[in-house]
């Protein structure tokens, strides 16, 4: 059994090697060498990038050896800087009141915070904040493998959770649609971006492994990330407990 680990390039190679039983020398050469833009403009390949280097990959090294017992995750938020997230990763459902309690404290003008208490009363007439709330699937709690990629957000096509969790960015925009005033700024400046570790067993099966080959071939080879080379958790309402955090980082 072995735990997945993408927190840098250097760990994620000593998984694969690990699962993989492969000598690190030749798994970085074989990523090194491999010229996957190159092989996807010479010939027709009815393949995703990151699927059709584990199918070269394991014609070199051979199927794992080794089953994923567990993944490390990364959650990608912005919070007040030392919450310590005492009662875990919590999923939207749990969460709501706690961030709406978050966000009225933040303004430094009275009527500001008075007008947010009243806009959380009244509800959100936003369609994407319904539809985060209303829907048990957009709950979370959320996060990825690779941790490199929350640096790359835009390269990659992803949103920049580090900047602003989503819910928070859809009060502050009906807020700023119902009061004509923006708290974006300073609802931002009030809170650090923030990278919580943690590992799970939840989802932890060999489909993981493609886009980790593909992050480690692609930074080996010093190209830019792409949305392919890492993949998401998705918590399905389910909380992540305190005992599964291994770390929290604030950037």
């Amino acid at each position: 059994m072995a735990t997945l680990d993408c927190e840098s390039l250097e760990t994620s190679l000593k998984s694969i090697c690990e699962i993989y039983d492969a000598k690190p020398t030749s798994v970085i050469d074989f990523l090194s060498r491999i010229n996957l833009d190159l092989e996807f403009q010479r010939k027709m390949i009815p393949k995703q990038p990151e699927d059709y280097l584990q199918e070269l990959f394991e014609s070199e090294f051979g199927s794992p050896t080794r089953s994923l017992e567990k993944a490390v995750w990364f959650h990608l938020t912005r919070v007040p800087a030392g919450t310590t997230f005492a009662e875990g990763l919590l999923p939207l459902r749990l969460a709501l009141n706690q961030i709406w309690t978050m966000i009225s404290s933040i303004p430094s003008n009275s009527r500001t915070r008075q007008n947010l208490e009243k806009f959380r009363e009244s509800g959100i007439p936003s369609y994407e904040y319904g539809l985060k709330t209303s829907s048990g699937i957009h709950h979370g709690p959320h996060a990825m493998l690779v941790r490199e990629s929350a640096f790359h957000a835009r390269v990659m096509g992803n949103r920049d959770y580090l900047n602003l969790p989503e819910i928070v960015e859809d009060i502050c925009n009906g807020f700023e649609r119902e009061f004509g005033e923006s708290i974006h700024g300073e609802v931002k400046n009030a809170l650090k971006p923030c990278i919580v570790k943690f590992e799970s067993s939840r989802r932890s099966g060999s489909d993981l492994l493609a886009p980790v080959l593909l992050y480690c071939s692609r930074m080996l080879r010093k190209q830019e990330l792409s949305l392919n080379s890492n993949t998401c958790y998705d918590g399905g309402g389910v909380t992540i407990p305190p005992a599964e955090i291994s770390r929290i980082d604030f950037i």
